[in-house]
């Protein structure tokens, strides 16, 4: 584990070829590059394991991270395509789930993905290691339900419609997919609704 954590280091594009894999035990996981670059159409937070005949569906792509600290200064820790994140310190397993490290501007924080046995479920946390006040994390989740293998370039069929329900939202296709929960579980938290399409 020392050896992958200082090739990390010493390496940033080893990150995009190096990945890491939870998975539920129905044959839904969530996986991805140690540096958060999609690279590959199965890569994402969440391929939920569904009867037949749905089999697994790209539930969750992908989820843009920043930190918004005082001064309006932004910081991006994942969900970029096309580069690696630059605060990422490390990244290591513990007890064979993944767990990034982030260090900027005396800020640290962690970042671990988890998936409880037996659900179509995925935990992403985010903690502060640091005693800093005034930071606010911004999170976008990145949406298209389509077959885990199907190409990512699919035209998209159907519009998504969002239910709010307390601090609970749902994501629905309008077709007989079932809808992605979405629950966030943070002091002051708030969902914001900015609809953007990003292009593959």
């Amino acid at each position: 584990m020392r050896e992958l954590v200082r090739l990390i280091a010493e390496d940033q594009e080893s990150d995009h070829s190096q990945e890491w894999l939870v998975a539920n035990g129905l044959g839904g996981y969530a996986f991805g590059t140690i540096s958060g670059v999609l690279t590959r159409a199965y890569h994402g937070y969440l391929i939920a394991a569904l009867p037949a005949p749905l089999g697994r569906m790209m539930m969750l792509n992908d989820i843009v991270e920043q930190v918004q600290m005082q001064g309006d200064r932004r910081v991006q820790l994942g969900g970029d395509k096309r580069t690696p994140p630059p605060f990422q310190t490390s990244f290591r397993l513990e007890m064979g789930l993944p767990v990034w490290s982030y260090s900027f501007d005396g800020v640290s924080l962690e970042k671990r993905v988890l998936m409880p046995h037996g659900q179509n479920t995925v935990f992403v946390i985010y903690r502060l290691l640091s005693d800093h006040s005034g930071l606010r994390l911004t999170l976008r989740p990145s949406v298209q339900f389509r077959a885990h293998n199907a190409t990512v370039n699919l035209p998209l069929d159907s519009r998504y419609v969002l239910t709010v329900a307390e601090d609970q939202y749902e994501v629905c296709s309008g077709n007989d997919l079932p809808p992605l929960r979405l629950q966030f579980f943070a002091a002051g938290g708030a969902l914001t609704v900015d609809r953007i399409r990003i292009q593959p």
